[in-house]
């Protein structure tokens, strides 16, 4: 009967012969039978005799004849088939692990790529609102230029008059004029400084002729300066926006080649994890530790999600008091005692309602995409391509943050104007001890030890906690600060 042990008694042990205990044994060798002890002092003795005894027979020694021995029944069983052992469930958990890190470090590693084409795209901004700027200076120093020179030709037309009158009353103001015709001493001096003051009314207007042509030459020098700045900078704007081109493009070469190992991991991982969930179907205790993590990992999730929605909700809260107050006409910071983040749990003690701010404007965000080239100052933008992993989690076609494009937003409200590149936005403030760090602050990640290029920003909120958008196919979070080898020794403080 299935299921069911027999009544039947082991020959050698006297133990009931279950189902049970022939599974068990089916493969298991079978022990060594009893032995005589007289052949242990033979030299044909069992030990010997897979080989040639190292002392021949003799005539007077004859061979004692070979004895077959017969395997009791109980012993006798079909050799067991090759089978293949299964993956340990330990094996399993190492290599999904592993191809978890090779995943992350991956992604990491095409994150730091990425950044480094917001680096060239935020020099071609930059240069080309320089060659901006530099071309209104130059139109405006044209402008003065040309001022100039029409009134350096009004100068001139006027001391051109001035000469000619001269030259025609020159009989009237003569000096021999002066004195004849005069009726005496008073008639002489009232001509006299008649004269003189013609005379000083003609140098000043040759005077200001001169000057006018003179300031006309200096702008019109100082116009073809600005005109040449503003030519240079055209071309460095030129030439940053070529490296910007061309570093987006190494980015979509470097990711292409990176794909088919980004795919491999996944595929890696997947069927690990597949194989796992096989094996823990099988075991019921397997199955039941996998429940007890699974409940473990959604229980910690829901926790997050609810502090997350009630710091957001806290953040929004405070942004539309602000703006309420604002509009009223109240000047200053949190009235009436309000202190939306306090409220929610946030250890606000000593902090400036400037930092505050900017803390509400980031946890605001908190659930928004990811977005590659998103953000700026009014908010979550649109992302841009990176022909590469921005691409295929569609970052272009979605409206979200980048790291550097949250730390835009969250310190626009404080009046502060930031670079969309992680590693100019370092170089923004007042560098701090990383050990010295407090809310506000903004941490950094870059390659070499962190000591190279800068490729990540997040936010400090306090008791090691951070907000940042950390890559694609994520959203805006808080995480545990990662005091890994890549964090940089030092904070930016701007509030």
């Amino acid at each position: 009967m299935t299921g069911r042990a027999t009544a039947t008694l082991h020959p050698a042990t006297d133990e009931p012969e279950t189902d049970d205990r022939r599974r068990r044994t089916a493969c298991t060798p079978p022990a060594p039978a009893a032995v005589p002890a007289a052949w242990f002092s033979s030299p044909w003795s069992p030990a010997s005799s897979c080989r040639r005894s190292s002392r021949p027979p003799t005539p007077d020694r004859a061979r004692p004849p070979r004895r077959r021995r017969r395997r009791p029944p109980h012993l006798l069983r079909a050799p067991c088939p090759p089978t293949t052992q299964p993956a340990r469930p330990a094996r399993l958990v190492a290599r999904i692990a592993a191809a978890r890190t090779a995943l992350d470090a991956l992604t990491a590693d095409l994150g730091q790529r990425q950044e480094l084409a917001n680096r060239a795209l935020a020099d071609d901004t930059a240069a080309r609102t320089r060659a901006d700027e530099a071309r209104l200076a130059a139109e405006e120093s044209r402008r003065g230029a040309d001022a100039a020179a029409a009134a350096a030709e009004r100068a001139r037309a006027d001391a051109d008059a001035w000469i000619t009158a001269w030259f025609q009353q020159a009989d009237v103001l003569g000096p021999l004029s002066v004195l004849s015709g005069s009726a005496g001493p008073e008639d002489v001096a009232a001509r006299a400084h008649l004269r003189d003051a013609v005379t000083a009314d003609q140098r000043a207007a040759l005077d200001g002729a001169e000057h006018a042509r003179i300031e006309a030459a200096n702008a019109d020098s100082r116009a073809r300066a600005a005109r040449l700045r503003a030519d240079e900078a055209a071309a460095r704007a030129a030439q940053a926006r070529t490296a910007a081109d061309g570093e987006v493009v190494r980015v979509r070469t470097d990711t292409e080649t990176q794909q088919a190992r980004l795919r491999e991991l996944t595929t890696e991982r997947d069927a690990a994890e597949s194989r796992l969930r096989e094996l823990e179907d099988a075991d019921p205790d397997l199955a039941a530790q996998r429940e007890r993590a699974e409940a473990f990992d959604e229980a910690a999730t829901a926790r997050d999600s609810a502090r997350d929605a009630r710091l957001r909700d806290a953040a929004t809260a405070g942004l539309t008091a602000r703006a309420g107050r604002v509009a009223g006409g109240v000047a200053g910071g949190v009235a009436g005692g309000e202190d939306a983040l306090a409220e929610a749990g946030v250890d606000t003690t000593g902090m400036s309602d400037e930092v505050k701010l900017v803390l509400e404007r980031a946890l605001s965000q908190l659930g928004v995409v990811y977005a590659w080239g998103g953000g700026d100052a009014q908010g979550p933008t649109k992302g841009i391509r990176d022909g590469g992993v921005a691409d295929s989690f569609g970052d272009f076609d979605k409206t979200g943050f980048d790291c550097s494009g949250l730390m835009i937003y969250a310190f626009a409200g404080a009046g502060k104007e930031l670079s969309h590149y992680s590693g100019y936005q370092a170089e923004s403030g007042q560098r701090v001890p990383l050990e010295d760090r407090r809310p506000g602050d903004m941490l950094f990640w870059a390659d070499d030890d962190g000591a190279g290029a800068v490729h990540h920003v997040a936010l400090y909120l306090g008791g090691d906690q951070m907000v940042e958008a950390p890559e694609s196919g994520k959203k805006v979070r808080i995480a545990p600060v990662r005091f890994d080898e890549e964090i940089v020794p030092t904070v930016t403080r701007l509030v």
